[in-house]
């Protein structure tokens, strides 16, 4: 078996000449040295692995050609390269005596042929399955996708799933300042999709909200976001969207990374990243990737703290069957952010501006404590070169302990500058099954192509909370003395199980090499036992999406796509009738373009998301609610990314959303259902300095525009990032500063407000060997 890497680049003749080009790779398995190489110069390589296997490359770095940079890895290895038709192949060279003369290498550009499953070299991802759940060229599928690889996480630091995305369009944390350490949430397109189970985990539905711990980046091989209604695939979800996260699977070539930190608020991680083959015929790989933190964070007396171990395991069964096992878990061990009132803020205070970084709870009672760890497989067996099976499996167990003391939203008139505070302790226990079967088959007929999706999931649930809520001493908020603590009732015990089965169909056609058609189907039954409550609650319902798009020689794509979703409403109106289901539904126009010759990609979106079904107030019956609400957001996103002459990587984003509540009986019509800025615009840039070989820096500016906070204003902000990495042989040191110019801002505020983060650095040492 031959392994390729390459990008798409120009074709160069033997004759012609090849400028110099920036190259810095450090000591290392010579299979991860070509590509590496690959990645850099834009060149395509062919070998088989077992011919690299064992052998080390030696670090190269400066200006050169490709063929200087590849005669320079292989040197000493007993290898060479040599055309054959257009691949350039490694071979093992001659033995002394024969025949010695290498002919000239000649580079062949080639289309990479980038796996969705697997990493992405630079910033732009060709190929997702996210949309399709099938290996789909990003360029081919009429629906927008945001990909975000870990060359841009590592670039960009980002230590949370917050700061991962914080650079792409449409997308907005409400996990504002340091509450992105313990938790996740988010609005896409105007909707906040946060309790509604956006969160996928290679494709397999997992649990996360408020209380059930950030999602660690350094896991994850890429980080994706599926934009508008995804029911078609995934079941019940917000209208806004979905995330998945590709774990980091094992490599080709053995990989040794490890990697220490430094930085702000007394920030002390190491992490490691392993992974290389148990026998001798590779058909049994593992990778295991580590981190442990201690840190506080910019408020005082808070920590955020982590273990997390993520592990796979590669087994080729057979030629046509393969199985992966994933697993994770994790323990941590940080503070709930609780925020600051509106006044001192956002509005005026008699004390002034309260400052970002005091902390109004109570540091001997707060604490946010999360274990969880997930076990599943992947199996795919091909019953021929059309025909395959899938079948997905993921357990789940998360615990949550935590205590806070939370703020009411206003301060009391009379005591404006103390905080009006209660307590709340809460235990939770998550636990769940989710099974998802594929079966999936690629026909031809004439002038169509066909791949199409037959789907079976099932998802079992079982939740439980234990919560206590009680008064608590206001504080002073300018100059505060802690020590007081909740008096709580009775606790309140409450447990539900949830289950939902799916079955759905989806055919990708293809006509004349040019017509793109996505037409599928899906139906849900959803069943809710609320233990406590003795009550059953079901749903059902079936969500269509069709998609069409063309493909132009010049690399352009026009497309539509039409959508729907579905989230089940628990409750009764005043009739005893259980609610419907409330539902999403989507129009999607835009343009693709990949231009050729260019590792570049450019996404313009516009679109227009209904939610109907909305609960609001009853006005014919006080205390009860009706399904008669409805929400709009409309929008425009252009998003792009490119690795510019080998040697320059920029990612850059722009948004417009306007949503709007269009039918309610609460008197809230016109006003924004949630905290949404109206645009936000970012740009970041990674450049390669060739007159400094190995050195890189990096720069970044993001601004998010006015935001409607309780029929307030909550002002725009800009915000400056910036990296410097140095790489000499198997080292690198780098430092990222975010923050740069120490922009003092609100960040979110969903009742209570939450601080930005204060200018902050870390410095980050990394050997790979």
């Amino acid at each position: 078996m031959l392994v390729m890497v390459g990008a798409t680049g120009h074709v160069l003749a033997q004759t012609d000449p090849v400028a110099p080009t920036p190259v810095s790779i450090n000591a290392q398995p010579l299979g991860q040295a070509l590509n590496e190489l690959a990645r850099q110069t834009h060149l395509q390589l062919l070998f088989p692995p077992e011919l690299v296997a064992g052998r080390v490359a030696p670090a190269v770095s400066g200006a050169l050609t490709p063929r200087q940079a590849v005669e320079r890895l292989l040197a000493g290895s007993g290898l060479m390269a040599v055309q054959e038709g257009k691949a350039l192949v490694v071979k093992a060279a001659p033995q002394r005596g024969g025949d010695s003369s290498l002919p000239p290498v000649t580079v062949v550009a080639h289309a990479m042929q980038e796996s969705a499953f697997g990493p992405v070299h630079g910033f732009v991802a060709k190929r997702s399955a996210t949309a399709t759940k099938t290996d789909t060229p990003l360029s081919e599928t009429p629906q927008s996708v945001t990909v975000v690889p870990r060359e841009q996480m590592v670039a960009q630091a980002a230590d949370s799933l917050d700061q991962a995305l914080e650079y792409s369009a449409g997308i907005m944390s409400l996990a504002g300042g340091t509450m992105r350490n313990i938790g996740t949430g988010f609005t896409v397109r105007g909707f906040n999709v946060t309790g509604a189970g956006p969160l996928y985990l290679n494709g397999s539905k997992f649990p996360i909200n408020s209380f059930s711990g950030a999602i660690e980046p350094y896991h994850y091989e890429r980080i994706e976001v599926l934009k508008g209604p995804a029911s078609i695939l995934y079941g019940q979800a917000a209208p806004g969207g979905i995330f998945n996260l590709v774990s980091k699977r094992p490599t080709a070539e053995p990989l040794r990374e490890v990697e220490v930190q430094l930085g702000s608020w007394g920030r002390k991680q190491v992490a490691a990243d392993l992974s290389d083959s148990l026998t001798e015929d590779g058909r049994v790989r593992y990778r295991v990737t580590a981190l442990a933190r201690d840190a506080d964070t910019m408020l005082d007396h808070t920590r955020n703290d982590r273990i997390s171990v993520a592990a796979a395991l590669d087994w080729q069964l057979t030629d046509a069957t393969q199985l992966t096992l994933l697993a994770n878990a994790s323990n941590t061990k940080g503070h709930y952010d609780v925020g600051k009132p509106l006044e001192g803020s956002l509005l005026p205070n008699p004390g002034g501006r309260i400052a970002r970084t005091r902390f109004l709870g109570e540091p001997e009672f707060d604490h946010f404590n999360v274990k969880g760890a997930s076990l599943g497989y992947q199996l795919e067996h091909r019953f021929n070169d059309d025909w395959r099976f899938k079948q997905n499996t993921l357990v789940y167990d998360h615990e949550a302990d935590s205590a806070y003391a939370g703020l009411y939203a206003n301060v009391n008139p009379g005591t404006p500058t103390r905080a009006t505070r209660y307590g709340l302790t809460r235990l939770d226990h998550d636990r769940g099954l989710v099974i998802d079967n594929q079966l999936i088959g690629k026909l031809q007929h004439g002038r169509f192509e066909h791949t199409v999706l037959f789907g079976l999931d099932w998802v079992k649930a079982r939740f439980s909370r234990n919560q206590g809520f009680g008064p608590l001493a206001s504080i002073d908020m300018y100059n505060p003395v802690y020590g007081a603590q909740p008096v709580f009732g009775t606790p309140v015990f409450s447990k539900d199980a949830a289950r939902q089965t799916g079955f759905y169909v989806q055919d990708q056609i293809k006509f004349d090499k040019r017509w793109i058609a996505l037409v599928g189907g899906r139906y849900d039954s959803a069943r809710a036992d609320l233990i406590s409550d003795g009550e059953v609650e079901k749903a059902h319902a079936f969500t269509p999406r069709v998609g069409l798009m063309y493909l132009f020689d010049n690399g352009i794509s026009p497309y539509y796509s039409y959508s729907r979703s579905f989230q089940p409403s628990s409750g009764r109106g005043f009739s005893g009738t259980a609610f419907k289901p409330t539902t999403g539904k989507q129009h999607e126009m835009g343009v693709k373009y990949e231009p050729k010759g260019v590792d570049a990609s450019i996404t313009v979106a516009a679109y227009e998301i209904t939610q109907r079904n909305v609960l609001t107030a009853d006005p014919d019956h006080t205390g009860f609610l009706m399904q008669t609400g409805e929400v709009k957001s409309r929008g425009l996103e252009i998003e792009g990314r490119a690795s510019l002459n080998r040697q320059w990587d920029m990612v850059a984003a722009l948004s417009s959303t306007l949503s709007r509540v269009t039918q309610s009986n609460n008197g809230n019509v016109g006003t924004v259902p949630v905290s949404i800025p109206r645009s936000m615009a970012s740009l970041w840039t990674d450049y390669r300095v060739a007159a400094v070989p190995g050195l890189s820096v990096g720069a970044g500016v993001r601004h998010v525009g006015w935001q409607e906070v309780n029929r307030m204003r909550m002002p725009a902000y800009t915000l400056f990032d910036a990296a410097i990495r140095y790489q000499l042989d198997k080292w690198q040191l780098a430092l990222n500063v975010k923050n740069l110019a120490d922009k003092n801002y609100v960040s979110s505020c969903t009742g209570v407000c939450q601080f930005g983060d204060e200018r902050n650095f870390t410095l980050t040492a990394r050997v790979n060997w």
